[in-house]
Order: C-alpha cells, then sequence, then structure tokens
C-alpha cells in the first residue's frame, strides 16, 4: 500500500504524547490523511465496526487487552486494514511474532521517528 492509498490512519495508544508526535508527524508528512485517535481498545474498535481505515498503528501495552488480542478483533472489522505494531520496549520474542504473522506489517519501538513514519507510509 502506497501512500497515494492510506487515506485514513488510526492509532490506538494510551499514550498521549505519541498521539501528538505522531499526528504532528504524518500530518507534516502528508496534509491530505485523516488522522483518528483512541487510548482504549473497546473504542477503537467500536469505531472500526462503522468506520474504515487504510493504516493501524497499534501500541504492545494497552489497558483492557494486548495490543496482540486487539489484532485478533481487528481481523474480525477491519481486515484489509495495514497494521503496524509499536512499543516503546520492542523485544526479540516480540519482532519474531510479528515477522511471523502475516496479519502484520510491521513493528516498530516508539516513538516512531519521521522516517519511520516515511517508512510506513512508502515515501
Amino acid at each position: 500500500m502506497s501512500t497515494s492509498q492510506i487515506r485514513k490512519v488510526l492509532l490506538l495508544d494510551d499514550d498521549k504524547i505519541q498521539k501528538i508526535l505522531v499526528g504532528k508527524r504524518l500530518l507534516r508528512l502528508n496534509p491530505r490523511i485523516e488522522f483518528v485517535y483512541f487510548d482504549a481498545p473497546s473504542d477503537a474498535l467500536n469505531y472500526l465496526k462503522s468506520e474504515s481505515v487504510d493504516l493501524l498503528l497499534i501500541d504492545l501495552d494497552l489497558p483492557e487487552m494486548s495490543g496482540w488480542d486487539f489484532v485478533d478483533e481487528v481481523e474480525k472489522v477491519s481486515p484489509h486494514s495495514k497494521v503496524i505494531l509499536q512499543s516503546g520496549s520492542v523485544r526479540r520474542e516480540e519482532i519474531a511474532r510479528a515477522n511471523s504473522d502475516v496479519r502484520i506489517s510491521e513493528i516498530f519501538e516508539k516513538p516512531l521517528s519521521e522516517s519511520d513514519l516515511n517508512s510506513i507510509l512508502g515515501l
């Protein structure tokens, strides 16, 4: 999926600083991108039941459920969205799990840099 195909991005992260950083960086790279943010998995899932997004940026450490559990739920309501995982401390086991899971496009360590977002958006 190239950047021209990514029109709507959903960030799920309980860290509001990440919301600010990712939102500003995304919009600087492509001001036409619609950016939505949720800090609770249940709210994001409810949103995805009625709205489609092109890209999901999911924190692995979430309230209510893990990022992995959220990916399982996303598969039911938004199976065609590109999924990127992120964590403040990415462990080798998580990298291996992400690399072996066809639903996951990539995994990154937080905070996502502008370079990371360039890569994610295909710029």
